[in-house]
């Protein structure tokens, strides 16, 4: 799989370097700047800072490109997974192999010196904001080291310092159940939510506890024969929380509400759902803008994200195409990339449904591809729609769909 720090190449490109000029300035081979581009090797720590004055950025910003590693688009090479194996399926296990590795190494290895609470909590924010940019390989490539650094620093510190320890390791577990669910691995979901659960209970975080209820519902709902236990998960956490005023348990419940929603017209019960919605609306009211506390994202603009999605899912696609002509995406924070992704997926969906146009269908995903590159190449929903696609495929009325699932790793 050819990887990419995308990043790190437009920056040297802004300021009109070539890779030999970058390495004359930093006094290296040309093939080692190819080297770092391509993600093969990092630079050590002596030359990082020469790269980041070279660069005009600083060493936080730096490191931000350097974990922001994505993959390389070349047109007609199946992108992660070997080019010469048919796709077999939506999923995307794969990105997931350095964290199942992690779940599954009960005894710590030798560590180095102890991180500080500052270098985890940075560590934990960083996984998070590439989530939701939806740069799910740069993500899956640091969880690994941010939960092992999060799990030595809850058995060491002490006081108060214990408690924000484990509500770091919950965050970092939270984040680690939102990539498995995204690519479609309801077990490591489950199991990273359970994680979860237990962290923000150590840390008497009812907050985080119930943002770890929703990742659980979400895992419990990609497993065959569990979604009425991803429901009642759901519907008792909401139910515990009461009425909250709380900003992060107000955040936490209406995602929950969410949730919910599209749970209830994935199920058939548009009504149910509606009042979901306008539960949550009543909550975003409180919030007053679009915030995104607990990396949750809710707000207003997101309960409406969620009521194209509970159109879509309760099979109403007239309804998510008159939701999704009014959305205004640009409310939402910057950093929320992949959340604007998922309403072209949905339409993408309810297009389809519709009329059944396959051409538009293919529009929005290649509007979702736009925003989110790696959000239609990893997402199991976008990819399931792609082989929908692709199973009635009039080449002649859809001229990008085959690229697109060759950028995807569904054809060879």
């Amino acid at each position: 799989m050819a990887l990419k720090r995308h990043r790190l190449c437009q920056r040297r490109k802004a300021l009109g370097y070539s890779q030999e000029r970058l390495a004359e300035l930093l006094d290296v081979e040309r093939s080692t700047v190819v080297r770092w581009e391509n993600a093969e090797t990092d630079p050590q720590p002596w030359h990082r800072t020469r790269i980041a004055a070279a660069l005009g950025v600083t060493l936080g910003q730096l490191d931000d490109m350097l974990v922001d590693v994505s993959v390389a688009a070349h047109r007609g090479q199946a992108m992660g997974r070997d080019a010469r194996s048919p796709a077999s399926g939506a999923a995307r296990p794969e990105l997931l192999n350095d964290l199942r590795t992690f779940l599954t190494s009960y005894l710590a290895a030798p560590g180095g010196p102890m991180p500080s609470l500052v270098e985890v909590r940075r560590g934990v924010g960083r996984v998070h904001n590439l989530y939701q940019r939806a740069s799910y390989t740069s993500a899956a490539r640091l969880v690994p080291d941010v939960l092992s650094q999060a799990t030595a620093l809850t058995g060491a510190a002490t006081g108060l310092h214990r408690s924000n320890a484990f509500r770091l390791l919950a965050a970092a577990y939270i984040a680690a159940s939102k990539l498995a669910a995204k690519v479609g691995d309801g077990d490591t979901a489950l199991l990273t939510a359970d994680r979860a659960s237990i962290a923000a209970r150590l840390a008497d975080d009812q907050a985080l506890a119930a943002v770890a209820a929703y990742q659980a519902a979400c895992g419990l709902m990609r497993l065959p024969g569990r979604p009425a236990e991803a429901e009642q998960v759901v519907l008792t956490s909401i139910n515990r929380l009461g009425a909250v005023d709380d900003p992060d348990l107000l955040s936490a419940q209406g995602a929950l509400l969410l949730l919910a929603a599209v749970m209830a017209a994935g199920q058939g019960n548009p009504k149910e759902a509606g009042q979901f919605l306008a539960q949550a609306g009543g909550l975003a009211m409180m919030l007053g803008s679009d915030h995104n506390r607990l990396w949750t994202g809710f707000g207003p603009t997101n309960v409406l994200i969620h009521a194209v999605s509970a159109a879509v899912r309760a099979c109403n696609a007239d309804q998510a195409l008159e939701i999704g002509s009014r959305l205004d995406t640009s409310r939402l924070p910057a950093v929320l990339v992949g959340r604007r992704a998922q309403v072209h997926v949905d339409l993408a969906a309810a297009a389809l449904m519709s009329t059944g146009d396959r051409s538009i269908s293919v529009l929005h995903l290649l509007e979702a591809e736009r925003v989110a590159a790696e959000f239609v190449h990893a997402n199991v929903q976008a990819r399931a729609l792609l082989l929908d696609l692709l199973a009635k495929e009039r080449r002649a009325a859809t001229p990008g769909l085959r690229s697109l699932a060759e950028r995807s790793g569904l054809l060879a």
